[in-house]
């Protein structure tokens, strides 16, 4: 320790707690206005979920609706709409392929505080990675300034890092081990609870992360704290959500999405939080195509399965290890046409075709089988939030998942 700050130690609070679950004040309210949370989803990065050379049939519209000019009034129409949050897909570095896949996108920083200046009740989850080597305090000092600028309406979306070439960017040659990256996750996130929330300086001494005398002002806005969201899908990883987070971000193994699947998903954490005291709320990614009609619907589904950048999700799934290694002389990469598809089409996501009365039951089905948040990520994301504003927020409504 410093001798300058070993001389001020009357004045800092030790951290007696390196690990969590840590909730100091208690967990923020997961109550809700709405039984169904909505958030628009990846509208941060290049083509968000669509791994398709269909968006080069309008670049401006279905490829760079991220970018500025487009991204500020997509956000204030998803307000409108009556969207409760707008939930960023963190990136540092994309996938390629013709269409450019996630190759650019705004940041968990910028992004967030844009969003603060032109809404005034939207929610604002931001995603960061916290296996790169960066230090807790720096994620708070930034985040505790955004939300107090927001007036308490940021969430920090938690990942434990996986991308190989992510890793290598910042100068790391050897990915940690899945439980070495869940440690590591479990010390910043007990860390910056401690910054969030305490009224004195922190002396934290972990095993991966230190800090003398360290402190955040303005604090965040939030009371007690901000949200914290997981998107971890292993054990260890469903452990560790369950102990620190707030929401927990889950997909599916199964080709179109699982009902079953996400009912004993959303069991499990519910049950591992409740171990712990803790309550979370559980939020499904998903990928949402809607016409008037079914047909309609299948229709534009197979010209965008047909245009699949075949070269940007091979990068893809080489990259995230969601797959098996890549096959260069298998059309399919070694995934089989519907895995393939699935992953061009919402990479794991719950896949929401069909018509608007379609979707809308496909919606019910997922919070009848635990999951109370849906972050959606559209093709056409303009008109996907024009679409929910007319079409599926009535239908909400009339099944009893919205209260506006």
């Amino acid at each position: 320790m410093p001798e300058s700050i070993r001389q001020l130690k009357s004045e800092t609070e030790k951290a007696e707690v390196l690990r969590g679950p840590f909730d100091p004040g208690g967990q923020p309210d997961l109550s809700g206005d709405h039984p169904l949370h909505l958030s628009l989803f990846a509208w941060n990065v290049r083509s968000g979920l669509s791994a398709t050379k269909a968006v080069l049939s309008d670049p401006a519209r279905l490829r760079d609706f991220w970018e500025w000019p487009s991204a500020s009034k997509l956000l204030q129409s998803a307000e409108a709409a009556g969207f409760d949050s707008q939930l960023q897909y963190g990136m540092w570095s994309g996938y390629g392929g013709d269409i450019g896949w996630n190759d650019a996108a705004l940041d968990f920083a910028t992004a967030p505080a844009a969003a603060a200046a032109v809404t005034s009740r939207l929610g604002l989850l931001t995603t960061f990675h916290v296996g790169y080597g960066v230090h807790p305090l720096w994620l708070a000092k930034i985040t505790s300034a955004t939300d107090h600028v927001a007036g308490g309406r940021l969430g920090v979306n938690i990942i434990a890092s996986t991308n190989a070439n992510d890793y290598a960017q910042f100068g790391i040659g050897d990915k940690p081990t899945r439980e070495q990256k869940y440690e590591v996750a479990d010390e910043f996130t007990t860390l910056l609870k401690y910054l969030w929330t305490s009224d004195h300086p922190i002396d934290f001494e972990g095993k991966y992360f230190q800090a003398y005398g360290a402190q955040v002002n303005p604090r965040p806005a939030s009371s007690p704290r901000p949200l914290l969201m997981s998107a971890a899908q292993s054990d260890i990883g469903f452990d560790y959500a369950a102990r620190q987070c707030d929401l927990m971000f889950i997909a599916s193994n199964v080709t179109g999405g699982s009902l079953d699947e996400y009912r004993t998903k959303a069991e499990k954490i519910h049950a591992a939080a409740g171990q712990y005291g803790r309550k979370v709320r559980v939020c499904a990614m998903c990928y949402v195509v809607m016409e008037e009609t079914d047909a309609e619907a299948e229709k534009k589904v197979r010209w965008m399965a047909e245009e699949i950048d075949r070269e940007a999700l091979r990068n893809h799934i080489i990259r995230t290890g969601l797959g098996p290694e890549a096959d260069l002389e298998d059309r399919y990469l070694g995934l089989g046409k519907d895995r393939y598809t699935q992953f061009g089409l919402g990479m794991h996501g719950y896949q929401l075709f069909g018509s608007y009365d379609t979707v809308a039951d496909k919606l019910a089905g997922l919070y009848e089988a635990g999951v109370g948040q849906v972050a959606l990520c559209f093709f056409d994301p303009h008109r996907g939030v024009e679409q929910m504003r007319d079409h599926l927020l009535p239908r909400l409504r009339e099944r009893g998942l919205r209260n506006d």
